[in-house]
């Protein structure tokens, strides 16, 4: 879709941000960045105004300027970035990482008759159960509860978290960035919603719910990411690719009849480094074992 277009359909969003210049107010502005119709400039009161063939359709409190690249901040987790000419809407850090949560051991369930809308993570791990709820806090300033389900595993009871909302605007918010299904075990990264930052966040979130770090003492460890949904695997090792990584090729293990079967790809060991300093995970296990590996690693070095 052309830039035309796409800015089109948010201009009346653009004036949710904070308007930064009163009418009659006198400032001195100069142009910040120009692509094609579209201009930005700064005003020395402070803010930003965005003006496509000279008229202002934005008006903006906050905007980050890297280089060539502007971003400007909307609301639900969503920014409007200028790039090269082009301009898309990309998904804030924040909304990447609950994305990937959701991709790897959560859903999104959505019955219009019975008016039920839900978004679920399930997770064994109190700290990525919190994760996702601190996450649709920073994202839709609202909150979801954690229905804690005790199971007796004959070592004593086993807590198992899920973290639920009930919201038909996250609900569909979500559906539509077709993170998830409609299939079931089906997900989709965002691709075209998510610039470099955004790739990373969604990895974060998707390992941390479907990575496994293995050790041997100190001479051999795997860090492994897995999936019955081979297609969305795919994705995801692509995305590896896009950031600079080199990911085995994907092998499959057949299960017994009944279980679908599990698809995986590990990250080789001259990356591990790059993977802990710019993925990582948010689960305690898995931060203790990158730890270790860093140790051992620079230690060879």
């Amino acid at each position: 879709m052309g830039g035309g277009s796409r800015v089109k359909q948010y201009e009346r969003r653009f004036f949710e941000g904070e308007q930064v210049r009163g009418k009659g107010e006198e400032e001195s502005f100069h142009v910040l960045r120009t692509f094609e119709r579209y201009e930005v400039r700064e005003a020395e009161g402070g803010g930003y105004e965005l003006l496509k063939e000279g008229k202002v359709i934005g008006i903006f409190s906050e905007a980050k300027v890297e280089g060539g690249r502007i971003v400007f901040k909307l609301s639900k987790g969503m920014s409007l970035e200028f790039l090269d000419g082009k301009v898309r809407e990309i998904l804030t850090p924040e909304k990447a990482e609950l994305c990937g949560l959701i991709a790897s051991d959560g859903g999104i369930y959505i019955n219009s008759e019975k008016s039920v809308y839900e978004v679920y993570f399930d997770s064994e791990d109190k700290e990525l159960a919190e994760l996702f709820i601190n996450l649709i806090r920073e994202v839709y300033h609202e909150t979801a509860r954690d229905y804690i389900r005790f199971e007796d595993t004959g070592e004593g009871e086993k807590a198992y978290h899920k973290p639920r909302i009930y919201s038909k605007k996250i609900a569909y918010d979500l559906a539509n960035l077709g993170i998830k299904g409609p299939e079931d075990f089906e997900f989709h990264p965002p691709v075209a919603h998510l610039d470099e930052e955004g790739k990373r966040a969604y990895l974060r979130g998707f390992f941390s719910g479907d990575g496994n770090i293995s050790m041997t003492g100190e001479r051999a460890h795997s860090i492994r990411i897995y999936s019955t949904y081979k297609e969305g695997l795919e994705e995801v090792r692509q995305m590896f690719i896009d950031l600079g990584f080199h990911p085995h090729e994907i092998r499959t293990d057949h299960r017994k009849p009944g279980w679908r079967d599990l698809h995986s790809f590990t990250i080789p060991a001259e990356d591990h480094l790059k993977f802990i300093e710019e993925i990582g995970s948010r689960k305690p296990e898995h931060m203790e074992k990158l730890q270790l590996i860093r140790m051992i690693d620079e230690r060879k070095k």
